[in-house]
């Protein structure tokens, strides 16, 4: 029994420190403050849309409307054979727009990569920006902060924030809290030059990057890590790169799952690239994560079947609670969801049942994608 009471420990203590270290590469990352100089980099914006026809409007709108040339900006619109009204209501707001636009309808489901690769044939300007049909902004200054920061650091792969938008209720800041701290995680470690985090919802590169790693030729035959799997090509190049840019004015909002059913499906799609990902450090974080997590809920039944390990037990919750929490504040006051600090406690409480269900059931169901 001493054997597992030092396992356990030893594995929140790893845990622990792995986190304390992200939290400091994120703490040290300076936040980017756009200097709005008279340079802007022509940028081509790609975005890949099936059956968006609910969020396709405030995409489209929230990138017209940047405080940025219209000249310097070109917009490639992939409507991969949708059956809404994706198409529809994406022609009627981009001929409006006074910005270069091309949509290209694909009579038959691609999937983001081919759709991707196919479009950037077409792209004029060396740099790509990589968005997600359900994605918006808040600032007008997006492009310009990513004009700023690429002339700033000269970086060929940049790893933009992404947030959720702001609701209620728990359902809502869990999905806050988990996506807040994946900021952080992403931010830390890009400042130990080991990122293994980024998301393909705002995600800058060159041209030239892409054809360098021919583009996602390594993974094409699986469905996602259109971003993580990519990321981690680009990483072999030499002397790429790469760099988080940290700024609220950068950052996308994308919308929250409004069940749990359909945060479930959307975590089971992310789960499924996870056995693909060669990144050493992203499965030990996972596993460790996963187990740290296990052992907190088997410490709960402990209190109860084994009272002369209550004490030990409690200790053990209340550690890895106090550094999920403090983890949370940090990232927090860069996201600034408003209200999300009164649900960590629960959230955090609930979240290694959140874990566990999520980590058995991709055991056993298979992804559905649109």
């Amino acid at each position: 029994m001493s054997f597992v009471i030092i396992t356990s420990f030893f594995l929140l203590f790893a845990y622990s420190i792995i986190l304390i270290c992200l939290a400091f590469g994120f703490f040290k990352t300076k936040v980017f403050n756009t200097e709005e100089k008279n340079t802007q980099i022509p940028f081509t914006i790609i975005i890949c849309a099936r059956n968006e026809e609910k969020t396709i409007e405030t995409c489209l709108h929230s990138i017209i409307q940047q405080n940025y040339a219209k000249q310097n900006i070109q917009l490639i619109l992939i409507n991969d054979a949708s059956i809404d009204n994706t198409l529809k209501k994406s022609e009627y707001i981009l001929q409006n727009s006074n910005i270069d636009y091309q949509i290209i309808s694909n009579t038959e489901k691609k999937g983001k990569k081919k759709s991707i690769t196919s479009s950037i044939l077409f792209a004029k300007n060396e740099l790509i920006i990589l968005r997600d049909a359900d994605t918006f902004t808040l600032s007008k200054n997006w492009l310009q902060t990513i004009s700023d920061f690429h002339q700033n650091t000269k970086a060929e792969f940049i790893i933009g924030p992404i947030n959720i938008l702001n609701n209620v209720g728990i359902l809502w800041a869990l999905q806050a809290i988990e996506n807040s701290i994946l900021n952080l995680l992403s931010c830390g470690s890009n400042y130990f030059n080991s990122s293994f985090l980024c998301s393909g919802a705002n995600l800058i590169f060159s041209k030239s990057l892409f054809e360098k790693t021919t583009g996602y030729n390594s993974h094409l035959h699986i469905e996602s890590g259109d971003d993580v799997l990519f990321l981690e090509d680009v990483k072999k190049i030499k002397h790429v790169k790469i760099n988080y840019l940290k700024s609220t004015s950068a950052m996308v909002y994308t919308y929250p799952c409004y069940s749990f059913l359909s945060l479930v499906k959307q975590k089971i799609r992310w789960a499924s690239k996870f056995k693909f990902n060669p990144n050493r450090f992203n499965f030990i974080l996972s596993v460790t994560s996963f187990l740290v997590n296990l052992l907190w809920l088997i410490s709960l039944l402990i209190i109860y079947l084994l009272p002369q390990l209550k004490y030990t037990a409690i200790v053990f919750i209340i550690l890895k609670l106090i550094i999920d929490i403090l983890l949370l504040f940090l990232s927090s006051s860069f996201t600034k969801n408003k209200n999300l600090n009164w649900f960590s406690l629960p959230v955090m409480i609930l979240y290694p049942f959140y874990v566990l269900i999520i980590g058995i059931l991709s055991f056993f169901l298979k992804p559905k994608w649109k």
